[in-house]
């Protein structure tokens, strides 16, 4: 309890202007605080919103009752798309939604009953989680590969593409992806994740994907975002190429007309896809999520090659996107201005 001579104290210092003002700051803060939570959390709400584009799938490429189911399910996660949901479902059951393999797995997506019990999921809100369910198959397929994806992902003692090593974890089991500390040396493994990283260009909605592309041989914007860094020096050494700043899985289109020269992990640039054009141009696109085409294909332009991300020597989501006239690093907007075109 407070003496008089306190209280009377008190009761001046309430009525000074300064600590009136002390006051209702103290109390604005929380409300401050929970206002910038709400915009914070709203941007990445937004940019979760991005992942997963559903018109990346080709048309009529999916059977027509699964493709709603396809394209639900690719907004699980980042990195795990609808063109890759599609090629595993092939690999795994040709779409069969009965199918039983000899070992046991069941269903479009082929889960074994132990695997099912821990990972299995209620797709369509019957209150049943049934693996013959296409609904339930699907829903799990992908938050599965996408535990898979962040379990490969933060594991230091695995080497190679995160999103390959998730696939050889579906197919064999994430314990032996990490006994031999990547892709296991089995060839049924080792094929399962080239046919479906094969099968996820053909599945990908590639013809005319890019927004006013022009035609073929014209020169298009590689993704649609904000330029946050230009060609030229910085912090002492060249910067090669410009950056473009969007969420992860943004799609990511061909510049012009070429061929892929690589595609996958590259030092640096996380992941990358880089293509050959006439008049001995090269373009780079680096700090990838994931990729859509396999190197040796020809590809046209404003044609999906992959989705932006966050990998590799990174400060956060972007494409870093370069130009190359003979091997050596041109100015991006120099070079679509000979071409007759900005790049947006």
């Amino acid at each position: 309890m407070a003496t008089p001579h306190a209280a009377i104290a008190a009761s001046s210092a309430a009525r000074s202007p300064s600590v009136q003002w002390i006051a209702c700051t103290v109390l604005a803060l929380p409300v401050l605080l929970v206002v910038l939570l709400i915009v914070l959390l709203g941007g990445g709400l937004a940019a979760d919103a991005a992942v997963g584009a559903p018109v990346t799938v080709r048309p009529g490429a999916v059977p027509a009752a699964y493709h709603p189911l396809i394209l639900r399910a690719a907004r699980t996660c980042p990195g795990i798309t609808a063109p890759l949901l599609a090629a595993q479902i092939e690999a795994e059951s040709g779409w069969n939604p009965d199918a039983h393999s000899p070992v046991g797995a069941q269903g479009l997506a082929q889960f074994m009953p132990g695997t099912w019990t821990s990972e299995g999921l209620d797709g369509d809100g019957d209150a049943l989680r049934d693996p013959f369910n296409p609904a339930d198959a699907i829903a799990s397929q992908a938050s599965f590969m996408c535990t898979l994806l962040v379990a490969v992902s933060d594991d230091d003692q695995l080497t190679g593409d995160p999103l390959n090593l998730a696939l050889a974890a579906y197919n064999a089991g994430l314990g032996t992806v990490r006994r031999f500390g990547g892709i296991p040396p089995y060839p049924e493994t080792q094929g399962y994740v080239r046919r479906i990283r094969g099968l996820t260009a053909a599945y990908a909605d590639a013809a005319g994907s890019a927004l006013n592309a022009g035609p073929p041989g014209s020169w298009t914007s590689p993704m649609t975002g904000l330029v946050s860094s230009d060609f030229g020096p910085r912090g002492g050494r060249l910067h090669a190429g410009v950056d473009l700043v969007a969420p992860i899985g943004t799609p990511i289109y061909a510049a012009s007309n070429g061929t892929v020269l690589a595609a996958g992990p590259a030092s640096g640039f996380g992941r990358w896809v880089k293509l050959a054009h006439a008049g001995g141009v090269t373009t780079v696109y680096g700090h990838l999520d994931s990729w859509t085409v396999t190197v040796g294909q020809a590809v046209q332009v404003g044609q999906l090659i992959a989705y932006s991300g966050n990998t590799g020597r990174s400060t956060g989501p972007h494409l870093h996107f370069e130009t190359r006239v003979q091997g050596d690093a041109v100015d991006p907007v120099a070079l679509y201005a000979a071409h007759g075109t900005v790049l947006r």
